[in-house]
Parts: structure tokens; sequence; C-alpha cells
């Protein structure tokens, strides 16, 4: 089995454990990238799910049977979030409540709810019901250019090229009810725009 049945396996038991096609979580990372088709240098490692703080325990009860360990709070010099982690059908599942991200004066906060669900893309699995909802690109826009991940920004900025306009709604969302530089911005809508232009 490929990594990506594998991963295709693992979304399947993740909705039919918390029993709703209207999920209050979505995916995120390396495996959001790859359910898209972006072409990623490597494999995804594990699956990253992202909730507000508020579901967190709901969500975990649904996957208990799963858990390796239970819903701690962790916080880093650049980070802040509730995770825990789950192994399912071989893939490493990562829950991640509340995620904030901190750097260079930018405060950017994950609102599940809020904001990404209403801006998520849905893909949908071979014979399942619900499709997955994934965090729209302009969420890991920001979160790879706070940490710095520019072959991940470069790759995103490529997607938004390819269909700006399906991008700007999320994009103008996650800049609003966040705190940004001017010139963190600035060079987010420069990389936008030059990858538009035909360049990077």
């Amino acid at each position: 089995m490929t990594e990506h049945e594998r991963i295709h396996k693992a979304l399947a038991v993740l909705i039919d454990a918390t029993g709703s096609c209207n999920a209050n979580w979505v995916v995120g990372g390396s495996a959001s990238l790859m359910l898209r088709g972006l072409p990623l240098p490597a494999k995804p490692r594990d699956l990253d799910i992202y909730c507000d703080d508020e579901d967190v325990a709901s969500i975990y009860e649904s996957l208990r049977a799963f858990a390796v360990d239970e819903p701690a709070i962790s916080v880093t010099a650049m980070y802040r979030s509730t995770l825990s982690h789950f192994l399912i059908h071989g893939v490493q599942v990562e829950l991640v409540g509340g995620f904030q991200v901190q750097a260079a004066g930018n405060l950017y906060e994950t609102r599940v709810r809020e904001l990404l669900i209403p801006h998520a893309e849905h893909i949908q699995l071979y014979e399942q019901e619900c499709p997955v909802p994934i965090v729209p690109l302009a969420h890991e826009l920001w979160f790879n250019y706070l940490r710095n991940r520019m072959d991940r920004v470069e790759l995103i900025v490529q997607a938004f090229a390819e269909a700006p306009k399906n991008h700007e709604a999320a994009l103008r969302a996650v800049e609003t009810n966040n705190t940004f530089t001017a010139k963190a911005k600035e060079n987010v809508h420069h990389l936008i725009s030059v990858r538009e232009a035909g360049g990077l």
C-alpha cells in the first residue's frame, strides 16, 4: 500500500469516527498539499489535523481507540497548540488544537471554525460519502512563510498563480483576522505577484 493510500484510509477512519459530513477539523501540512496534487519532493511523514481548542476533547474521544497519548499543551518560542497523537492504518496522525504561530512581530491564529472551514477546499475520497476538508492555500502560504520554509512557499505560490481568484477571499480573510506586519504582507504579496507574472 502506498503512503497516499494509507493517508486516504486514515482519513476515511477520521470521517467515520467523528461521525459527520460537517467536520469541525481540517487537514493541513504536507498531507493537504499532497491531496491537492502538488509535487512534493518527499511523501508526507504524518497527517496533521487542525481544530479549535474547544473541539479537542470531542475529537479526541472519537479517536481514543487509536490514541498513543493524551492531549497536552505545547508551547515553544514560535508555536502554541494542544497536541495529541494517534496511529491509524500505520499513519501517524497529529491533532493540533488552537494552533498559533508567532514570528518576527507576526501572530497567526488558526481559527478553524471561523476561518479555515468556511474557506476550506474539499477532496472526495474513493467510496466515501463525505469529502475531506483541507486548509485553504492561504493558510499554508502564511504558515510556511512565517517559519521560513521558502521551498514550500514557492510550491504554494505556484498553485496560487494557476487560479489566483480561487484563493483571494481566503487570503483576505486570513490577513484581515490576524496580525501581520506591513513588511511581511508586502513580501508575501510580492512573491504571489512575481509568480503570477511568470517569475520565480
